[in-house]
């Protein structure tokens, strides 16, 4: 049997579904897109991180077919690789390269992912999910936009992540050849020396080697 509060449920459910989807009204009180994108550039530049990122999500919800919803997607990214919550630009970044993977913009997005994940590099002892995610990202990058501005500073930045990548590797055999496991040790140096031989390692990974790997 039905009780009335269940049939005051299921009116409320379908006026849910009877709602517009996808559809976001403005509000009549809302700035015009300009003036609201502007307002959200002022409050970005005045360090109101949180009021800024209102502005802009405002810009993207109330006028998503405008080209300032795309700028304000790029700009809420830049705010908060500013402000070094690099997660959350990460997640702006890789938001705009899927709605918009043919934008001019584009490139300058996949650089700012690259980025995103070098800002968050442990050092050569610790996990290194974030050096494999640096040096995926900067070797995509190169590959799709090899005229880019950007290009040298790429390639810096992933010849970093890749020598923390290889140190990490002698770490790691190292520890091996502690615990008297040369199989194992001689296995990593022979890895580093196979992917990383551009670094300037070669003469400690070579000496380490020619110590570990006797037969």
């Amino acid at each position: 049997m039905i009780r009335i509060g269940d049939l005051g449920m299921v009116a409320v459910l379908i006026a849910m579904m009877a709602l517009p989807l996808g559809c976001a009204h403005k509000p009549e009180q809302e700035l015009p897109v300009g003036d609201l994108y502007r307002e959200a550039q002022r409050l970005a530049q005045a360090g109101k991180v949180d009021k800024a990122a209102e502005a802009f999500m405002k810009v993207r919800t109330y006028y998503p077919g405008d080209d300032l919803a795309k700028e304000s997607l790029l700009a809420l990214g830049d705010l908060y690789f500013t402000h070094k919550d690099y997660q959350s630009a990460l997640g702006s970044y890789q938001e705009f390269r899927l709605l918009y993977p043919t934008d001019p913009k584009a490139s300058y997005a996949l650089f700012r992912i690259a980025l995103c994940h070098s800002k968050q590099l442990l050092t050569y002892d610790r996990d290194q999910t974030e050096t494999i995610n640096t040096i995926r990202s900067f070797e995509n990058f190169l590959k799709l936009y090899p005229d880019s501005p950007y290009e040298l500073e790429a390639r810096e930045k992933l010849r970093d992540a890749r020598t923390l990548l290889a140190r990490n590797g002698l770490y790691i055999g190292k520890f091996y050849l502690k615990k008297n496991d040369k199989k194992a040790a001689c296995k990593r140096f022979q890895d580093i020396r196979a992917n990383f031989s551009d670094l300037g390692l070669d003469k400690e990974v070579d000496k380490l080697i020619a110590e570990t790997c006797v037969p």
